[in-house]
């Protein structure tokens, strides 16, 4: 049993690579009468080729998909289109017209692909990082029978050939799900992607794409971010280093945007931001002296083929001095606020208590020398009083007789 389903399956696969290959030759021609017979679309290189026994003046070709149309001058029974025209996986219509003497000829084809709806993989995404390291991942078909299996290939540019997966991430079922690269280039043309799928059961659609590389290249913040300051000018110059990609060492490919918050607000309003255009190194105004900061940075492309997105921010840069508050300028308002509240806390519970009395007691008044006299007549006072005054004089006056 395990025999005729491995001959199934390299059967399969020996078709698709047929296929890839070789190419697709045009079947079901609208115009079977027309001397240009045999067309073939290499699928990889976008190269529609026909033969025909007649000499004609003039022949050209276009292709439509969707709403694209292009028409293209051939030459030598082919027409190269390239990476200009859209994926092929909803299908396209291919025609090729000539004229000569005897008048004007056309052949038309459809190129229908052919597998169950539903089954080619969905969600198609790559993303660039590290320089030259790639991921692509896709999901399956919603409709997809339980054995597909899915298969990458891809082509860097036209002069490249296609070469599949080296790496492929596995999913559910040993289901590949992704696929990984590594020393990727980024070149001008666009990439070719092609996903097809291989089931027991079931022809598998196939699924492709083009990619600008350089656009879906995830840009690393710049590095070596130094900042100075100029305390007499309170300017800070800030420096940094353009991040490294394999396609471009062009300052002026980037831009960058700066942002600048305070240390203690560091989740608060932006302070400070800027977009620079190019250049490696920018002048900060800085508002306070006294203050820390916290700087960060990230970049995007400018000009040249380098994507457009913002990349990830770079970690954050401190600089700038810390608001320094002498100690006797704090220390003496505390020490202050602290007696006073210490005083009338002892003022309010002494007089709550009474404990006042206690330590500091009343100081009693002088004894009065005529206390208990109320009866004394007051005559008599006067004339004690004045003998008193008498003796006094006859004392001084004896002394000066003395002297």
């Amino acid at each position: 049993m395990v025999a005729p389903l491995a001959l199934i399956f390299m059967t399969q696969w020996m078709l698709l690579i047929t296929h890839l290959c070789v190419g697709w030759h045009c079947t079901g021609l609208e115009l079977p009468d027309s001397p240009i017979r045999n067309l073939m679309l290499n699928q990889w290189n976008m190269e529609l080729s026909w033969m025909s026994s007649r000499n004609f003046t003039e022949d050209w070709c276009s292709v439509t998909a969707g709403d694209f149309t292009k028409t293209i001058m051939t030459e030598n029974m082919k027409c190269m289109f390239g990476n200009t025209v859209p994926p092929l996986h909803n299908g396209a219509s291919f025609s090729v017209t000539a004229v000569n003497t005897n008048g004007k000829y056309s052949s038309i084809c459809r190129y229908i692909p052919q597998g169950t709806t539903g089954s080619a993989i969905e969600n198609f995404s790559c993303v660039i990082y590290n320089v030259s390291l790639m991921n692509c991942t896709w999901q399956a078909g919603r409709d997809a029978p339980e054995d597909t299996q899915y298969f990458l290939y891809w082509q860097n540019s036209r002069d490249d050939d296609q070469v599949e997966c080296e790496l492929y991430m596995k999913g559910e079922n040993g289901r590949n799900v992704g696929c990984r690269f590594k020393n990727v280039r980024i070149e001008i043309e666009k990439a070719y992607f092609l996903v097809n799928g291989s089931s027991k059961d079931s022809l598998i659609e196939f699924y492709d794409e083009y990619i600008d590389l350089y656009k879906i290249e995830k840009l690393t913040p710049p590095s070596n971010i130094t900042v100075n300051c100029d305390e007499m000018k309170n300017d800070c110059i800030i420096q940094w280093q353009r991040p490294q990609i394999s396609h471009s060492n062009k300052d002026k490919c980037f831009k960058y945007e700066i942002n600048i918050n305070y240390k203690d607000n560091a989740e608060g309003r932006t302070k400070y931001t800027s977009i620079q255009e190019g250049g490696s190194s920018h002048t900060f105004p800085r508002p306070n002296t006294r203050k820390k900061y916290l700087l960060k940075m990230r970049t995007a492309g400018s000009a040249c083929f380098v994507s457009p997105a913002w990349g990830e921010w770079s970690a954050p840069v401190e600089f700038g001095n810390e608001e320094i508050i002498s100690s006797s300028v704090w220390t003496l308002p505390v020490v202050a606020v602290t007696t006073l509240l210490v005083a009338i806390v002892t003022v309010l519970f002494c007089k709550r208590t009474g404990c006042w009395k206690t330590a500091f007691p009343q100081i009693p008044e002088p004894k009065n020398a005529f206390h208990g006299l109320h009866d004394t007549n007051p005559e008599l006072m006067e004339s004690k009083i004045q003998s008193i005054t008498s003796e006094n004089e006859e004392i001084i006056l004896v002394a000066d007789i003395v002297k």
